[in-house]
Formats: structure tokens, C-alpha cells, sequence
């Protein structure tokens, strides 16, 4: 199934995304996040202190919402 989307695959040649927008987005936003617990487990291991407990407390919260994220996506996908 090949669906139009507003801003994915613009294109001339009359390429579609095989997505829709709001899976797309789903799709970006759980990336965003795993690049982001990456990212906080870099920083961490430089930091101290209030910095270091900054960025275990971060990775968590983003660990919690890339797992809804991923919860959506699974859903949306199994309709």
C-alpha cells in the first residue's frame, strides 16, 4: 500500500512514501530518542555529581518514552 503524505518523498516524479505521516513520525521521534539514551550514556561517563545523576535521570525518562513510542508503533502497525 503506497500512501501521499505532506512531507515525506516530495517529489516531481510522483514518488510516495510507503508510510503515512503520523507512523512516520512515530518512527522519527522513537529514533530521536534512542539517539538521545546513546548520547546520556556518553555524557555520563565524563560527568560527576549533579551532572552525572542528570544524565542517568534523562536517559531514563527517554527510556520510558522511547518504550510508549515503540508500544504505538506496534500497535499501529498490528491494525
Amino acid at each position: 500500500m503506497t500512501v501521499q503524505t505532506s512531507h515525506h518523498y516530495r517529489s516531481s516524479g510522483g514518488i510516495q512514501s510507503p508510510i503515512d505521516d503520523q507512523l512516520y513520525d512515530l518512527l522519527q521521534a522513537l529514533t530521536s530518542k534512542c539517539e538521545a539514551i546513546e548520547a546520556y550514556a556518553k555524557y555520563e561517563e565524563d560527568a560527576d555529581g549533579d551532572a552525572k545523576q542528570l544524565f542517568q535521570e534523562l536517559a531514563r525518562d527517554d527510556t520510558r518514552h522511547a518504550e510508549r513510542l515503540l508500544e504505538q508503533l506496534r500497535n499501529r502497525l498490528n491494525r
